[in-house]
């Protein structure tokens, strides 16, 4: 895998923002303008001091990360061509290659004579009687094409950060001023601002803060809603392979076994309290097969002891640890959820994708009535966003939305630890038996279904949730 991957710059800029520390530089031109901006010593203090200007940094260079290196994969999809081309030249039989090694010298040399491919070289060496099929030079040759390929791209790179990042610095500087300044004014709580901000996609503007922050706001009339926030967001124990925990329960503790203690004779799979005939049979060769299925059958014969007495025990043990898996939530959006339960999911959403981007999690949402409309949220920002500004219509049916959750299940073998939410009036018709039936199935496979339930109706879904919360709210009447 190559090492400047998305991962690779999220990492650093994750522990920049917990310790402060860097590397000083490096040459690859993104990790290298990173780490510039980075060590920059007025906007180191101001990241480390002050959380509203590390919540944008973070997000700024976030977002410029993404957009090089959606650009240096668009540059090489364009360049594809060329990349198996150099595969196909190299298997180049000898007479075509004592064909084309001048045309191909041409091309190489105008392309890539300024990164350090010497064609001359390869001409001398070509044009001597017998050398223009010589495998090892021929390989040397390709070698080399590919060097300057890369010197290419990454001057390309070079370029394209340079056009860009003035412009990045002042709108971050900018930010850096204005934002904590407008928050102060209006009295805005840090917690208001980090989820409407997580909706903004990095540019600061007052009129659409000001219009995320009122959904935002429904929270505060709505308690409930932070609850079932936190309850999606749960952490799971995610930090290595394994982890050590504390197993508890009880066994059976016996402080001695003289004969006066025996009581008679009992089945299980005590090897502790073994008769000597069965102690016999699992000495025997021929009767082992007999007594390894008996002790799995619990149906050993063991003496029953006086003294046996029931002891609480603890114990340390390592269980392999349990991933997070992304947040998906089915909101519903047929005729009657207009109004307030729509404003009701929306603020509910809005503090989904903030939990979702501190805890680096996955977080989509389907919405659904008789069709569905799937959004991945933390790369479709903007997209969710005009999607609050569509009104609800239509009438609701599960069976698109269960068949589309379940996909999404199956594309990852780490989604399994996911956490569902629906949110809808549940004015919804139950499905088919069997996809009540794959609903219990990943239930029994560690994903969680929670419902949130807007509105008094009856409810048919209840059993097969781990939980469902309701917000009762008093309908606007019209007359």
């Amino acid at each position: 895998m190559n090492r400047y991957n998305s991962a690779f710059y999220i990492q650093a800029l994750d522990k920049y923002m917990k310790t402060g520390e860097c590397a000083k530089t490096d040459s690859e031109p993104l990790y290298a303008y990173l780490l510039s901006v980075m060590n920059d010593a007025v906007i180191k203090i101001q990241v480390l001091n002050n959380d509203i200007c590390a919540c944008v940094f973070y997000d700024t260079m976030v977002q410029f990360i993404n957009l090089n290196l959606n650009k240096e994969k668009y540059n090489l999809q364009k360049s594809q061509a060329e990349q198996e081309g150099m595969e196909h030249v190299m298997d180049w039989s000898i007479d075509r290659r004592r064909d084309g090694w001048q045309a191909l010298l041409k091309q190489l040399g105008d392309a890539y004579q300024e990164f350090g491919f010497d064609h001359r070289f390869y001409r001398a060496q070509f044009g001597q009687e017998g050398k223009y099929a010589d495998d090892k030079t021929w390989e040397k040759m390709i070698d080399d094409w590919k060097e300057a390929f890369h010197q290419k791209n990454q001057k390309q790179k070079e370029e394209e950060i340079e056009l860009r990042k003035d412009s990045l610095e002042q709108r971050m500087r900018s930010n850096f001023k204005k934002i904590p300044e407008y928050l102060d004014k209006n009295k805005v709580e840090k917690d208001e601002f980090f989820q409407s901000w997580g909706l903004m996609n990095g540019i600061w503007n007052t009129f659409d803060f000001e219009r995320i922050r009122k959904i935002v706001r429904i929270q505060k009339e709505f308690p409930e809603i932070l609850k079932i926030a936190n309850k999606m967001g749960r952490i799971a124990a995610d930090d290595g392979q394994e982890q050590l925990s504390v197993a508890e329960g009880d066994i059976y503790k016996m402080e001695h076994a003289s004969k006066c203690d025996i009581l008679g004779i009992t089945i299980g799979n005590d090897l502790n309290s073994l008769l000597p005939i069965e102690l016999a049979h699992c000495a025997d060769t021929e009767l082992e097969n007999l007594f390894v299925y008996k002790y799995l059958t619990g149906k050993l014969q063991n003496f029953r002891y006086k003294s046996e007495i029931m002891k609480p025990a603890k114990r340390l043990e390592v269980r392999p640890a349990a991933l997070k898996g992304p947040m998906i939530v089915c909101l519903d959006t047929s005729g009657s959820m207009v109004g307030k339960p729509e404003k009701i999911a929306y603020s509910l959403m809005v503090k989904l994708l903030e939990i979702a981007d501190r805890q680096r999690r996955d977080c989509f949402l389907i919405a659904f009535s008789v069709s569905v409309n799937p959004i991945d949220v933390r790369r479709e920002r903007a997209r969710l966003l005009d999607f609050f500004s569509t009104t609800a219509c239509g009438d609701t049916d599960a069976t698109r939305m269960l068949n589309t959750t379940f996909q999404l299940l199956l594309s990852n073998k780490d989604y399994m630890n996911a956490d569902i939410l629906w949110i809808s009036d549940f004015k919804i018709p139950l499905s088919s038996p069997k996809l009540i039936r794959q609903m219990q199935e990943y239930r029994d496979a560690s994903t969680r279904f929670y419902g949130l339930q807007i509105g008094i109706a009856e409810n048919e879904w209840a059993s097969f949730f781990d939980y469902i919360y309701q917000i009762s709210y008093t309908p606007v009447r019209r007359y």
